[in-house]
């Protein structure tokens, strides 16, 4: 039996709907309770009337519409998150309420607070240490892996605290309810520590793959980018714009990166996009992908020709130097063959030459299966219409190894190709509000120092210019810089100083057994121990 895509979603809201009415309706109780005490009483109120507020923020601040109102409000979330820990403790010290229920509930808030006050710390600049990150990773995997790789960077914010009740249960209902908030406590608690060992063990891997700043080799044709406007969906705002363009120019950055879903390659949204990028194209590779909106459109003839008006449209008017058709390659129960790829790519290429010969195609690869395996021989090895191939790792940074694994195989690849094409590595998987910016800024580094080491790499696009739905940027909505925009920063000011200097391999290694069953040879840079 599968279950419909709606129901998880489904059953989250609901579980949300009831710990909001729960802790309203015990907050409520709890305030107007006499016998309680005063402190109680208005820990309790405090904790159910700026519960849903609170929440609201969190979700809201750290994107680009809500920054700027919400911005300076992102304390309230972990100080609530806080006083409901200060108001499960007093109720457990009173001991009216059994403490069955009161125990689980209290070591879950306060694993909600240190969630929510590590991830406000780190995100007002603060360095912690990784260790401190890895229960809110260890909740981010487990939300990622039920609710796929988008919802990895909310994961930790999806964990609400629950106010305890500090009164005896007075009738059965009263009983169920009680118990089936401890059950659920105590298994969100034992979940977040099966993965805790996972979450950790990821936070030491990126710790160990740069121990120290290593310097990007400058190399004259190696470009550096970012990705402007997130996923379009239609035209991007003006401040949106305005702010991420102003980032790019500071930077001097020598690509840019789009990602336009079927409501961003619109007439309007293409026509917005192209105005403010035009006085910028003679100096800027332009990269494009147009995301997939389903499997279907790979194999099914009339889903493939609306993807092609798509292609078409698009091509002629950005210009694109390089267009990537699809965000990824889908594999799985139901999920294109790899003739059905072959065709797709092959009917893109010719759409876009049509429109621009100039532009060329890439393949987009995460370098995971065995799909992308043969494809990406089916390009290396010379013959097929397909120019470049586009590494795109989608886990979010929950496993660093994985960057590192696709990386290794790319190196494999390139070495046993007949025709080497370009390769370019769009983006780099983090989330810096669930791993901390120190991780965001090794795996940026790393990812720089490896491309410009490998001659075949066209260039690296570092991430997204700043947050816009989701805080995974180089720079915060509200327009603070991340640790990893140095790294950026730096790494171009180099290729300006010495454009034409040779790329020295630098001292990098990380052994990892290899995507689609091959023996690829680690080929990676490795860096001297501290």
């Amino acid at each position: 039996m599968t279950l419909p895509e709606w129901s998880l979603p489904a059953a989250l809201g609901a579980a949300a709907l009831a710990l909001i009415a729960w802790n309203f309706g015990h907050g409520a109780r709890l305030a107007a309770h006499p016998s309680v005490g005063r402190p109680l009483r208005v820990l309790s109120g405090l904790g159910a009337f700026l519960f849903l507020p609170a929440i609201l923020i969190a979700f809201l601040a750290p994107s680009a519409p809500g920054a700027r109102v919400l911005g300076p409000l992102v304390w309230l979330w972990p100080l609530v998150t806080l006083g409901v820990v200060v108001q499960a403790a007093w109720a457990l010290h009173r001991g009216s309420a059994s403490l069955l229920i009161t125990t689980p509930i209290t070591v879950f808030d306060a694993l909600v607070a240190w969630v929510a006050a590590s991830r406000w710390v780190d995100g007002m600049g603060g360095a912690l240490p990784e260790w401190t990150h890895a229960p809110g990773m260890a909740v981010s995997t487990l939300a990622a892996a039920v609710f796929g790789t988008s919802v990895f960077p909310w994961g930790a914010a999806l964990l609400m605290p629950v106010l305890a009740p500090a009164t005896p249960a007075r009738s059965r209902a009263s009983r169920t309810a009680r118990a089936l908030m401890a059950i659920g406590c105590t298994t969100a608690l034992a979940m977040t520590v099966l993965a805790l060992p996972g979450a950790n063990s990821a936070l030491i891997e990126t710790r160990a793959l740069l121990p120290a700043p290593v310097e990007v080799p400058a190399r004259g044709e190696f470009a550096i980018g970012v990705r402007l406007f997130g996923t379009l969906t239609g035209p991007p705002s003006a401040s949106t714009a305005r702010h991420e363009l102003a980032l790019a120019d500071s930077l001097g950055v020598t690509a840019l990166h789009l990602v336009l879903a079927a409501g961003g390659a619109s007439a309007s949204a293409l026509d917005s996009v192209a105005r403010s990028i035009e006085s910028r194209r003679d100096s800027l590779l332009l990269i494009v992908t147009l995301p997939l909106s389903g499997s279907r459109a790979v194999a099914d003839d009339a889903q493939r020709q609306r993807h092609a008006a798509l292609i078409e449209r698009a091509v002629r008017r950005l210009r694109p130097d390089v267009l990537v058709p699809a965000e990824r390659v889908t594999t799985g129960f139901g999920a294109p063959t790899i003739e059905e790829w072959k065709r797709f790519y092959e009917s893109a290429a010719t759409t876009a030459r049509r429109a621009d010969r100039r532009v060329s195609v890439a393949l987009a690869t995460d370098a995971s299966t065995a799909v992308d395996s043969a494809l990406t021989d089916w390009v290396m090895q010379g013959g097929s219409p397909v120019r470049a191939v586009a590494l795109s790792v989608q886990d979010r940074g929950a496993e660093p190894a994985r960057l590192v694994r696709a990386l290794n195989a790319l190196a494999r690849w390139a070495s046993l190709a007949r025709v080497v094409p370009d390769a370019w590595i769009l983006g780099v998987p983090t989330a810096p509000a669930v791993t901390g910016e120190v991780v965001q800024q090794r795996l940026v580094g790393y990812t720089l120092a490896w491309g410009a080491a490998h001659p075949w790499v066209r260039g690296v696009i570092a991430g997204d210019a700043a947050d816009v739905t989701a805080p995974m940027g180089l720079r915060t909505a509200a327009g603070r810089a991340r640790r990893a925009l140095a790294e950026v920063g730096g790494a171009l000011r180099t290729q300006r100083e010495t454009p034409d200097a040779p790329p020295p391999v630098p001292p990098v290694v990380v052994p990892e057994a290899t995507p689609a069953g091959r023996s690829l040879a680690p080929d990676s840079l490795n860096p001297p121990r501290a």
